[in-house]
């Protein structure tokens, strides 16, 4: 009797449930990082090569949109920036050496906007020393009145009366890949001491964007979740697929098993009957 052939199969059997097992773990790490990724945010560093000294309400960099959309930020990011002290008359640093100017040349929805529609607002940093400053996502926002960004044209550091200043370095954290679908939230601007019937006005259109913008982020919220749904079920089918074809396997080498490759015959025999 020869079971060479047999045992080839229990082999051949075997590799075979060791190929399914490896295709599942890599197609199951490739969903994953896919899930991932779609979720992850990066930081962003802006070239300062073209940085300049500045000073009396100077423009130390000009960021266009074109280098880096305003849009992308999130609500977890922050604006990190170095900087040197050319020249410095005041040692006073109750306020900041840096502030960021952000302008747009045509955002007439915007609550600060002027009479042709331009927008241009100073941001404070929360955080600040003399060599950097560090300015948040919530900071940007109220002072610009929107977490509209996409109308941003430019991103300046704008120098202070008091030193001669010249940017090193600026990274902005946890940014989209992209700019995603605008909504027209705003923050409510400062009282302006106008009359009763015009502070009424702003305050309902501004009211009444912001009740715009709800269904907005429901339904970017909902889309979300049901892209997730999504992918989790790939993920559970595609373990459950190979699950049964291992177990198909493992009952096909069972019942071959019992039984052995007779060469003379060309058949399979019961090994009881071999006794």
């Amino acid at each position: 009797m020869c079971y060479n052939h047999f045992d080839m199969m229990m082999t051949g059997g075997t590799f075979m449930i060791k190929r399914i097992v490896s295709f599942a773990a890599a197609a199951v790490m490739a969903v994953s990082m896919c899930i991932c990724a779609s979720a992850d945010t990066s930081n962003v560093e802006i070239d300062c090569s073209d940085a300049k000294k500045a000073s009396n309400f100077g423009k130390s960099l000009a960021i266009s949109s074109e280098t880096f959309a305003l849009g992308r930020i999130t609500e977890n990011s922050q604006i990190v920036m170095t900087y040197e002290i050319l020249e410095q008359k005041d040692e006073d640093l109750s306020k900041s050496l840096v502030s960021l100017s952000i302008q747009a040349l045509s955002d007439p929805d915007n609550p600060f906007a002027d009479e042709k529609g331009g927008v241009w607002v100073d941001v404070q940093p929360k955080n600040y020393d003399e060599t950097s400053a560090t300015f948040y996502y919530e900071d940007i926002f109220k002072a610009y009145g929107s977490k509209d960004f996409s109308k941003v044209s430019h991103i300046y550091v704008t120098a202070p009366t008091t030193a001669i200043i010249k940017v090193n370095s600026i990274i902005i954290t946890d940014c989209n890949d992209s700019v995603p679908e605008t909504t027209t939230t705003t923050s409510e601007p400062e009282p302006v001491p106008e009359e009763d019937t015009t502070t009424t006005t702003a305050e309902t259109t501004i009211t009444v964007a912001e009740t715009t913008a709800a269904p907005a982020e429901s339904t970017a919220q909902a889309s979300t979740e049901s892209t997730s749904s999504n992918i989790l079920f790939v993920v559970i089918g595609v373990v459950a697929g190979v699950a049964l074809a291992v177990a198909i396997i493992f009952i096909i080498i069972s019942k071959k098993s019992d039984k052995a490759f007779d060469t003379t015959t060309g058949k399979f025999i019961d090994k009881k009957k071999m006794k």
